[in-house]
Order: structure tokens, then sequence, then C-alpha cells
């Protein structure tokens, strides 16, 4: 049987609850339950918002839920029938897009991570918090394609190596550092965790030297690694 482990985060003035990548039939299907609860719901391309009160709460498809109040209250509830939920089939190309994006940066091969919450001004309130939003998936994906490379960078971490430069984010202590593949993936910190030696993915997300296919070829074991994380199967 899944279960699930929720993490409230409070992000600047947002209350915000990652939740797992979701089909369009789940999110269908909360828009549909929330309605009953009382509140205005409008379905847009990827999205449900519902207000109630006042208050609007907005749930995206690629994972999580926001709002300027608590959504646990009204979300929780029905994550055990989102549970219930077969596995959506998708490519093993098309999995790997939902958390990676490829280009070339001069020339290099490279790719972007594509974060709920680990991104653009989300990054730096995070850092500044000692927290991390990075989800158990995201970890995962994340984690299989920096461990198969000798040296990863610059990541960020909270402790120093040689080489490594001082940052100051609010007032906490963090490194720009190159870390080799391996130590990068195992220190790689996820939402609800904290370990002895962190590693945070780069503030822009992008990860040099890295090919499409690596991700791609990942996908199979990222999806059944991530368990109540993660609702589809690549083919």
């Amino acid at each position: 049987m899944l279960s699930f482990k929720a993490n409230h985060l409070l992000v600047g003035s947002k209350h915000i609850l990652p939740l797992p990548k979701l089909s369009s039939h789940q999110l269908r299907f909360l828009a549909k339950e929330i309605g009953k609860r009382g509140c205005v719901v409008r379905q847009g391309a990827g999205s449900v918002t519902a207000t109630s009160q006042g208050a609007t709460v907005h749930l995206e498809q690629a994972g999580y839920c926001w709002s300027s109040t608590d959504p646990c209250d009204l979300v929780l509830p029905l994550v055990p029938d989102l549970l219930s939920f077969p596995k959506e089939r998708v490519s093993a190309r098309a999995f790997s897009q939902m958390y990676f994006s490829s280009f070339l940066v001069d020339g290099v091969p490279s790719v972007k991570a594509r974060p709920r919450l680990e991104a653009a001004s989300n990054w730096a309130k995070l850092r500044a918090a000692g927290d991390c939003g990075l989800t158990p998936d995201e970890r995962l994906a994340i984690a299989r394609l920096v461990s198969s490379a000798d040296l990863v960078g610059p990541l960020v971490t909270d402790f120093p190596i040689d080489g490594s430069s001082p940052m100051v984010i609010g007032r906490r202590m963090y490194y720009r550092s190159v870390v080799s593949g391996p130590e990068a993936g195992a220190a790689l910190r996820e939402v609800g965790k904290t370990k002895r030696r962190n590693c945070y993915v780069p503030q822009d997300g992008v990860f040099r030297n890295f090919g499409p296919s690596l991700a791609i070829d990942y996908s199979s074991e990222v999806a059944l690694e991530a368990g109540e994380w993660c609702f589809f199967r690549p083919e």
C-alpha cells in the first residue's frame, strides 16, 4: 500500500504543499472533489484554482499547490484517493522531459532541471530559511544523472571543499563547489530531510556536459523508486 508524507513549507508569504506530478485525470478529480466542498473552482491548462471565503488555493499539475493560507485541510484529505489512481503510461522521453530540458551552452550539451520549487526566487528564499523544496522524485532523477559523472558543478553546498567559493544567503553560509558525481548524488537534499553534508541544485538548474539521452536511460529506474511520488510509467 502506498503512503504519502506531506511537507508543508512557508516560502516568503506563500504556503506551499508539494504533491506528486499529476495526470490530467487526477487534476480533474481534484477539481470535482474540491468543488463539492463549497469552493468556487476554475480549471485552466494544467492548473486548478479553488476560492472560498476570500482565500484561493492554486493546484498545479506539475506537482504542488500553494496559497496565502494553509491549503492542507482542503487538499490532504483527497490524497488517499489520488494514490489509488493507476499509473499513466508515457514514453521514456516524455517522462524525462517532466524533469529536464536539454540544450547547448556554448556548444556543450547540457540539461536544465525543472524542479517544482527549487528555482528562481523560491530558491533564494529556501536557502535563506535553511529549507529545501526538492521533492523525492526530483532528487532521484537529478541524483541518478549527476552520480554518473566524475565531477559536477558548480553546485551549492553547505560544506566547503578545496576550491569552494563562499556565499551568504540571508544569514546562512553556503559554498559554490565542484563535487564528485557520486558525492553530489548522495548529498543532494530533499524536502523534509537534512544530512550532515548537503548539496543543492544551482539556482539556474543547469548541469553542463550532460546529454538528454542519459536522463532518458534512467527514467524507468526513477519512476519505480519514486513510489507514491510518481504516477507515470515510462516505456
